[in-house]
């Protein structure tokens, strides 16, 4: 609720060009004032804040806070959409991963060919201070994969391996 009266002080500030503070009264309404500079020492110095504009509120018994106009509520609906559709997407991926596993399990327990294997060349690869660097290859080695999207039993997957088939190892 607070953030929801700083953010609407913030909007009426810029469009007023005054520095504002508001409050909310017992009818649903917000009260918007502007501080502003203190008075003349002839005038009391109790006297700094002064009444500006009141923005009508929501008037029904929920406590929902006062109702805005379309403008200033649309940060809040990106922040909301924006949360939606990662949520979504973290679910759809979950269901994926967990579809993939599903059918890597059957291929294993039916011994449809779940593993594959594919050659891959590592090297190492030695920086020297005058910044060439020696190459060392070792020789090509079967590497076991798995036929999925995601790795399962701690093999990548297959369409994976097989772009990565040369590795380097930076010493």
């Amino acid at each position: 609720m607070l953030l929801r009266r700083v953010f609407i002080c913030c909007i009426l500030s810029l469009i007023f060009h005054h520095v504002l503070t508001c409050e909310r009264a017992e009818s649903g309404q917000l009260f918007c004032e502007e501080l502003s500079t203190p008075p003349s020492s002839s005038e009391s110095h109790a006297r700094i804040i002064q009444p500006v504009i009141v923005v009508d509120g929501n008037k029904s018994t929920a406590k929902t806070g006062p109702r805005l106009p379309p403008a200033t509520r649309r940060p809040f609906v990106w922040r909301s959409r924006l949360s939606r559709s990662l949520l979504s997407l973290v679910v759809l991926l979950l269901i994926a991963y967990v579809a993939d596993y599903c059918v890597f399990r059957y291929r294993v327990s039916a011994d449809r060919r779940p593993f594959g294997s594919i050659t891959v060349e590592h090297y190492d690869a030695i920086a020297h201070k005058d910044g060439k660097a020696e190459l060392i290859f070792d020789p090509p080695v079967q590497q076991t994969c798995v036929h999925t999207l995601f790795p399962h039993a701690g093999d990548p997957p297959c369409w994976y391996l097989s772009r990565h088939a040369e590795q380097r190892t930076d010493i």
